[in-house]
């Protein structure tokens, strides 16, 4: 009988841990093509066991279906306490085992990235602002497009999402222009743009644009979402909506790494229009751009994100990205990012 179970017991801890090997070359393989260097961080570590109550709750299932014994009877117990035990020890072993194979396969991968992170960690204590990159010509100047639509007697309003940068960089106001903050701090807005001849406002507690029907010559679309039926509400007959917005493919090196799986269907200047054209509105002209962004450096990466898009100028959340970019970056003197916008003018029949 004790060489049953011993048997028993081997055969169960092989069979584990061979299924854990599968799993643990099949994350290796997405890890690889993912670039993400995280992972194999993540195995240079000591081993802890923190799934008792995981194999808790497996091994009463198990029992459950499996023991002949009459439920919750002194026998049915100790036989349980036994299988609980021997259950826990074998995940033990096997967790310990894959944790030493992870090791033992990835230690190139596992050294190579420890001493990229130390030397992304002195990076992030020297950063300077203002580091250059090489950015593609841009197809269109969406300053000059809307300037097309406007004159000094239009109703304008803005929508942003960028605190003001935007407005605070056009030069063409009109007699009434109008800032709507949909999601950021209107009273930061408000200080930035105190010397432009603008009024700086936000959506309605339910949501809406804060203008009355027919009351704006052109609405300005930059990089926010956006109601649609809003938007015509408030148009006057016609009016214009320029949306210039970010497509699909913009970073996606930065979102195949983070969105593995993708999104579904795709944002772009043809899509777009579609939307906007099943409420009757009039497409007058739409504008497609895609193009790259070449980084030298690490600061220079930082730099750029800093200007654009804060948030993923934080080098510790983003880790995982940097490494790469960093690696990329040593291996091939440069790296190189996607972009990916659009512009598309309607019209309000």
């Amino acid at each position: 009988m004790i060489e049953y179970i011993i048997i028993l017991f081997v055969s169960f801890i092989t069979i584990m841990f061979l299924t854990q090997v599968l799993f643990f070359e099949i994350s290796r393989k997405k890890m690889i093509e993912a670039h993400n260097l995280n992972w194999f961080l993540s195995l240079d570590r000591q081993f802890h066991y923190n799934r008792t109550g995981y194999m808790v709750f497996v091994c009463l299932v198990c029992y459950f279906i499996s023991s002949p014994e009459k439920l919750f009877t002194v026998r049915w117990l100790i036989y349980f306490i036994v299988f609980l035990a021997l259950g826990i020890i074998a995940d033990v072993i096997v967790q310990y085992l894959t944790l030493l194979y992870g090791k033992k396969r990835c230690h190139k991968q596992i050294t190579d990235s420890r001493l990229l992170k130390n030397e992304l960690v002195e990076i992030s204590q020297t950063m300077s602002e203002d580091i250059p990159y090489q950015e593609s010509v841009s197809q269109y100047d969406d300053k000059d497009i809307l300037n097309k639509y406007v004159d000094s007697s239009s109703h304008l309003a803005f929508l942003t999402v960028d605190g003001g940068n935007y407005v605070r960089d056009y030069n063409h106001f009109t007699e009434a222009t109008f800032v709507v903050e949909p999601y950021g701090d209107i009273e930061k807005t408000k200080m930035k743009l105190s010397d432009l001849p603008v009024k700086v406002t936000k959506l309605t507690p339910v949501g809406q644009m804060p203008f009355k029907d027919q009351k704006i010559d052109v609405v300005m679309c930059m990089n926010s979402n956006y109601d649609k039926y809003e938007i015509s509400r408030i148009l006057k007959q016609g009016g214009y909506f320029l949306v210039h917005q970010n497509g699909t493919a913009n970073y996606k090196e930065f979102l195949q790494m983070y969105m593995p799986f993708g999104m579904k269907g795709s944002w772009d200047a043809y899509s777009c229009a579609q939307t906007l054209e099943e409420i009757g509105m009039r497409i007058i002209e739409k504008f497609e751009d895609y193009g790259t962004i070449r980084f030298t450096s690490v600061q220079a990466i930082h730099s750029y994100f800093k200007k654009v898009s804060p948030d993923l100028a934080d080098m510790n959340k983003y880790q995982a990205f940097y490494l790469n970019a960093l690696k990329t970056i040593k291996e091939n003197h440069f790296y190189e990012m996607t972009t990916h916008k659009f512009l598309v003018v309607a019209q309000k029949g």
